[in-house]
């Protein structure tokens, strides 16, 4: 009986030190559209922006967070548009308001009033009145900011891939010195600046 009692007052203290290392976030975020990309064919409108929606969970050093950006029917139709081979021609995609949802985790490292953040995950594009959401993409996310107490503001870069296999092959190719160089193009290229309001509970 003894020796239970030793790994669950180990396991009693553990639980009780959680909430002391845990929080959770809430936040908004604005994104700049890139150029051209903000243009609707089919409403012929143009969108600057795009407002986004954050909550997150960080334990220590490790973070999990969700964002869902909501995206102009605009954007919804460039993202979705494809070209079809059978037909060899470029097939626009539905033309309604959606969102594209983020799922990542990742190692978020607080030194306050300054925190840093490396994240990767799954991305998924949601499409109002359309079946639901589309297939799972991935993304990377690079983010750095100030924390005041209880609320706080930071920069965010986020790269989205179609696949998983791409992300990786860029990462991979970030360890080579002779593929670095192009990793950090494409990296660069694909990153979305975002500005965030966060508060902390």
């Amino acid at each position: 009986m003894k020796r239970l009692l030793i790994p669950l007052l180990v396991l009693c203290l553990v639980a009780l030190a959680v909430p002391a290392f845990a929080q959770v976030e809430l936040g908004i975020s604005y994104t700049p559209v890139p150029g051209g990309q903000g243009s609707g064919g089919a409403g012929n409108t143009q969108v600057d922006s795009i407002t986004g929606f954050h909550v997150a969970y960080r334990w220590t050093v490790l973070y999990l967070s969700w964002d869902s950006l909501a995206m102009p029917a605009s954007l919804i139709e460039n993202m979705t548009g494809y070209w079809d081979d059978a037909t060899n021609q470029y097939i626009a995609g539905p033309y309604l308001p959606g969102f594209l949802n983020l799922y990542d985790a990742g190692l978020e490292l607080m030194l306050r009033p300054f925190l840093l953040y490396a994240e990767v995950g799954a991305n998924n594009i949601y499409v109002y009145q359309n079946a639901g959401g589309g297939s799972f993409g991935a993304n990377l996310r690079l983010g750095a900011g100030l924390r005041f107490n209880w609320w706080g503001l930071n920069l965010s870069g986020t790269a989205v891939f179609p696949s998983f296999a791409l992300l990786t092959d860029t990462l991979k190719k970030l360890a080579s010195s002779e593929t670095s160089n192009a990793a950090l193009k494409t990296i660069g290229d694909n990153l979305v600046p975002s500005l965030n309001l966060t508060f902390y509970f």
